[in-house]
């Protein structure tokens, strides 16, 4: 059973230092020069379990444009999961989202959740 976090809940903390290192380590590979501690406080960021087990994070936010945005990261090895986090965040939002993949992982899970290719590395959920 998936659940969801949010950083205002008590047992967010629980997680948060495992969270951290885990976006520490992937940072450059997501492209995202933030602190962790902006991305939690300035985003809407929700962290996913398997269980009590850490799956990775998904945020959104608006970018100068207004334009609204979806970042990820998550252990290796969970792309299954990781689909299962995209699709179930997604039903939360209505509109346009648009999301950078960086790699090809990234790529198949943007397209397995109905994104479709704009240009490069960009891609748009309507």
């Amino acid at each position: 059973m998936i659940r969801v976090l949010i950083p205002t809940q008590a047992e967010f903390l629980d997680y948060k230092d495992e969270c951290k290192a885990l976006y520490e380590k992937v940072q450059a590979q997501i492209t995202d020069t933030n602190s962790f501690e902006f991305i939690i406080s300035n985003t809407l960021f929700y962290l996913f379990l398997n269980d009590k087990n850490l799956i990775g994070a998904i945020y959104y936010f608006k970018d100068s444009d207004g334009k609204l945005f979806l970042n990820a990261f998550a252990k290796r090895k969970m792309h299954a999961l990781c689909l299962e986090c995209l699709k179930k965040s997604l039903d939360w939002f209505k509109g346009r989202i648009y999301a950078e993949a960086q790699n090809r992982a990234s790529a198949l899970c943007l397209l397995r959740c109905g994104f479709r290719r704009v240009e490069g590395n960009l891609f748009l959920k309507v």
